[in-house]
């Protein structure tokens, strides 16, 4: 069985995702990460059991890295590069780019948040895992008499 992210699922992620990177900007810039990454996070347990995901969390990856670009800009009054220069994390070899923002949040706490990103989120294996029994049924013997008169609620343990 071959199974993938819905084109429309990804379309109405990313969607969400710009319309939470949409204005707002009175949010502090580690608040808005925190809760970028909280999305992503998610959507990428939800979906780490599915095959040929790399194109859908790549899209997924640069409407986010863009949409955060073009908000911290509209946030700043600064260029993109400018910013990238300063937030912008250098990758390892085999990874992405990724903004790593330090400040204080909207609570005046000093923090850091690295942006999450889905492309290099391996597919992880589905094993069915049937249980021995089923846990809701009773095998062993009771050892307890329950009277099924509404008047008398007591029940003699057998000794």
């Amino acid at each position: 069985v071959v199974s993938t992210i819905p084109q429309e699922k990804a379309r109405n992620f990313a969607a969400s995702l710009t319309a939470l990177l949409s204005g707002n900007y009175s949010e502090s810039k580690v608040d808005m990460a925190e809760q970028l990454n909280r999305k992503l996070k998610g959507w990428a347990m939800f979906y780490q059991f599915v095959d040929f995901k790399a194109k859908v969390f790549s899209y997924i990856d640069r409407v986010v890295f863009w949409k955060l670009a073009h908000w911290l800009a509209r946030k700043y009054r600064t260029g993109i590069a400018s910013l990238m220069r300063w937030w912008c994390k250098s990758p390892k070899p085999g990874q992405s780019k990724t903004w790593v923002l330090f400040g204080k949040t909207n609570h005046g706490k000093l923090s850091g948040e690295i942006l999450y990103r889905l492309v290099g989120q391996g597919k992880k294996l589905f094993r069915w895992r049937l249980p021995e029994g089923n846990p809701y049924l009773r095998t062993e013997t009771r050892n307890t008499y329950t009277s099924r008169f509404t008047e008398v609620a007591m029940a003699f343990a057998s000794i």
